[in-house]
């Protein structure tokens, strides 16, 4: 179900997430020199506090070394919009080291070192313990992250808590780079989807059939190009009708003129080359008679076929009786080949119009039972690109597929009222059906997009703080819409990949520093 989007990601990104991981690290490195980044374990410095918090706009990850009081801290702060997962650009970043009676100490920032990171410095307070409050203000609105209690010392202290050995570090430097986002994993509303294989043809109640006049010959419009799936307007010609007349068909007339014309041309071209041998004397006068007295009965012959024909051509007609569509619309059938003979009465083309169209699944017969109160939820498009229709107003015709009792093939037609704008479901396309079956339950769920595919099993990627992630062996249920039930592997309130995971799991298998400080 995931692994379509995962596999066709990963044989173009594998190559681009190595280098950025390198980049990464190279930058890491540079970091070193530059802004107090070092990784490994030569590191004699103590292990920095990490904190992660989440607003719904924000993402905060802040590194600081242990504070001691009265010296200088320096704060290494990225800050997400959450939004897009983006950087932030601009805005001021304020620090403050509260207690019950006011602000101890504060510090504060304006404009970022980098794209995201934040360095503001600033002396600790004296001993004690405070509540940590950091907040970023841009766009003339202000975001607060309440940080927790931190208790300051003479000396500084290793942190209290570690990302987990076997987290996976995955840098916000990378993060911000690629399509990236994560999000709680909450309880949601998920009814079952049933997925269907479907066609789009027009409505039944929104189609017209042409037939013949009368019976003859069926030529189709060469200007046309008549073919299904061709869109026709109202009064466009599709063809024409040779019509029979008196055991002869159309096509004959049109060949006795023909025949006429030509053997009449024949004989004036030779009476034009006889007459001058006649006036020298090389011929008899008599060849010209006989050439001239032929000529008139061509001439009457080719004026009896042309009225023939003339009689059942339409007023101002050349070639045949014209057919016109009287409805604007897509031909959904070609009934008769070009040139064929036809009966009056007999279906030419079928048109359906374009104001609403029908979802046509076919399927091996189920039990009445896997359908129960089944509605119309989506249209998923050969691109896969998913239609709503259920709010659109889209109704089955009937309450129950209807089975053919012999070949136990089960057929369902669903109605999509008339679509605005460029009209994604066009008749003839090859779709499939998503009906959702069932009474809703509240269930743990988390977006299809969060499930990563590796190795045939479903993982979603959990993550620890700003730069650290596990990956969970995850069960899924059913799905509904763009989301999937978890029945194990997540708990309610853990904040998970939602994009990007496979990306961090590519970032796992090339390996990564041990840590770093910032």
């Amino acid at each position: 179900m995931h692994s379509n989007t995962t596999r066709r990601s990963s044989s173009f990104r594998s190559l681009a997430l190595a280098l950025l991981a390198l980049v990464a690290t190279v930058s890491c490195g540079r970091d070193a020199t530059h802004d107090g980044h070092s990784h490994g374990k030569e590191s004699t410095e103590p292990e920095p506090v990490s904190i992660t918090k989440w607003t719904e706009k924000h993402e905060l990850f802040v590194e600081f070394p242990p504070p001691v009081a009265g010296k200088t801290v320096e704060y290494h702060a990225h800050v997400t919009a959450l939004e897009g997962f983006r950087a932030l650009t601009a805005g001021r970043f304020r620090v403050r080291w509260k207690t019950p009676s006011g602000v101890a100490a504060e510090t504060q920032i304006d404009g970022v070192k980098r794209a995201g990171i934040f360095t503001p410095s600033g002396p600790a307070p004296s001993p004690g313990s405070y509540e940590l409050e950091m907040s970023v203000e841009h766009d003339g609105a202000t975001d607060v992250f309440d940080c927790g209690p931190i208790v300051i010392g003479d000396a500084a202290k290793a942190p209290a808590e570690e990302a987990p050995s076997a987290a996976i570090t995955f840098l916000k430097e990378s993060q911000w780079k690629i399509p990236f986002g994560t999000d709680w994993a909450t309880e949601r509303s998920l009814a079952k989807e049933v997925e269907l294989p479907a066609t789009v043809e027009p409505a039944g109640t929104d189609q017209l059939v042409i037939g013949s006049p009368t019976g003859g010959r069926f030529f189709h419009n060469p200007k046309l190009a008549l073919a299904e799936g061709s869109r026709i307007r109202k009064g466009d010609v599709v063809g024409s009708i040779a019509p029979t007349v008196a055991g002869e068909d159309y096509s004959r007339l049109q060949l006795a003129v023909d025949e006429a014309r030509i053997s009449k041309d024949q004989v004036e071209r030779e009476i034009k080359r006889v007459e001058p041998m006649v006036k020298e004397g090389l011929l008899p006068e008599k060849r010209l008679t006989e050439l001239r007295n032929e000529r008139d009965t061509l001439s009457a012959r080719l004026s009896a076929a042309k009225g023939r024909i003339g009689r059942v051509l339409a007023p101002g007609g050349t070639g045949g009786l014209p057919i016109r569509s009287s409805i604007e619309g897509i031909v959904s059938q070609v009934l008769v080949p070009n040139g064929e003979p036809v009966d009056a009465g007999a279906a030419l083309v079928r048109i359906g119009g374009t104001s609403s169209v029908w979802v046509r699944t076919r399927f091996v017969a189920r039990p009445a039972a896997a359908f129960t109160g089944a509605a119309p939820a989506a249209v998923r498009l050969p691109s896969g690109a998913r239609i709503d229709v259920g709010s659109a107003g889209a109704r089955l015709l009937s309450a129950a597929p209807v089975i053919d009792p012999t070949s136990r093939i089960a057929t369902w037609v669903l109605e999509v009222p008339p679509q605005a704008g460029e009209r994604p479901l066009q008749p003839g396309m090859q779709v499939v059906l998503l009906l959702r079956v069932g009474a809703p339950r509240t269930v743990l769920s988390v977006p299809k997009s969060a499930v990563v595919e590796i190795n045939t099993r479903p993982f979603v990627f959990v993550q620890v703080d700003g730069e650290h992630f596990e990956k969970r062996n995850v069960t899924l249920g059913d799905s509904d819409g763009g989301f999937v039930e978890l029945t194990s592997g997540i708990a309610k309130g853990e904040r998970i990949v939602t994009t990007g995971g496979f990306d961090v799991h590519l970032g796992s298998l090339m390996g990564s520093v041990e840590s770093h400080r910032h």
